[in-house]
């Protein structure tokens, strides 16, 4: 196949999922894992592959050009406590763009990354653009519909999960009763979920969006089968995420759980800014 892709690939079932529908597709995939946290059975699905660690930004942009790739793709999950743990590991070039970065926030340092692999000819693709099928469509997806209460809890999640992801805190919110019991933040979405269900219990509404501005190409939110796991193992009652933007991975086994779970699953739309 001529026409390849490189796919920089953190952690989870995203890069796969990716892998396979390019592939699918007809495309070629070079896959670039970051070394502990991409899974290595990857490169079963894949032309190529190959680790480096997560702070060699020069070292990735030497093998994309090795490998002739003029289009990438990042898929997976780095948390952001490497910006804070793993700092003194970046090298020379990743570095200059923190150092020049206008603010100490991931989404700033990924898209200095995509500007400096466009300098490259390398141009950094929507997360989604294979996997276009799997965003999450509007109304209610699997379980049942929303409860009254639930509703009312969605409007306020909505709102907060909108205004946190546009300050690049977090994506997800966890409400009950109208009140806000977790947002998520440098420890990640089923940490934030594990520290409501033992702040207020069972009954929680988790919402999740994007970023008024989300840039596509970046931590677009994902959902999958190990998030309705988490979801019924804390006494989540309903999950309500941004329609269009979030995707569903594994759609038919998140459904079914969701319907054996009794979870109330639904994609809304964004409130208006």
């Amino acid at each position: 196949m001529s026409d390849r892709i490189a796919l920089i690939a953190g952690a989870g079932r995203f890069p796969l999922y990716v892998a396979q529908a390019a592939r699918r597709q007809g495309m070629g995939v070079v896959a670039l894992g970051i070394r502990g946290w991409a899974d290595p059975a990857l490169s079963a699905h894949v032309d190529a592959y190959e680790e480096l660690a997560v702070g060699a930004l020069g070292e990735f942009i030497d093998r994309l050009k090795f490998h002739g790739v003029r289009r990438a793709i990042m898929a997976g999950k780095v948390t952001k406590d490497v910006w804070l743990t793993q700092r003194a590991t970046f090298d020379a070039e990743l570095a200059a763009l923190v150092s020049h970065a206008p603010e100490a926030s991931v989404t700033s340092l990924l898209g200095a990354i995509g500007q400096r692999l466009a300098r490259e000819g390398i141009t950094l693709l929507d997360s989604s653009t294979f996997l276009k099928a799997d965003l999450c469509p509007a109304g209610v997806i699997g379980g049942r519909p929303p409860t009254e209460r639930e509703q009312r809890d969605i409007r306020l999640g909505a709102a907060a999960a909108r205004a946190m992801a546009a300050l690049d805190i977090g994506q997800t919110v966890v409400v009950k009763d109208g009140v806000i019991i977790a947002v998520e933040a440098l420890e990640g979405t089923d940490a934030a979920i594990r520290r409501a269900q033992a702040l207020a219990g069972q009954g929680l509404v988790v919402v999740k969006m994007a970023a008024p501005a989300q840039d596509r190409r970046f931590d677009l939110p994902v959902v999958g089968i190990d998030t309705l796991t988490t979801l019924r193992e804390a006494g989540v009652s309903c999950l309500a995420v941004e329609a269009g933007t979030t995707l569903l991975l594994d759609r038919d086994a998140v459904i079914a759980s969701a319907n054996a779970s009794h979870i109330c699953l639904l994609g809304v739309t964004a409130p208006a800014a």
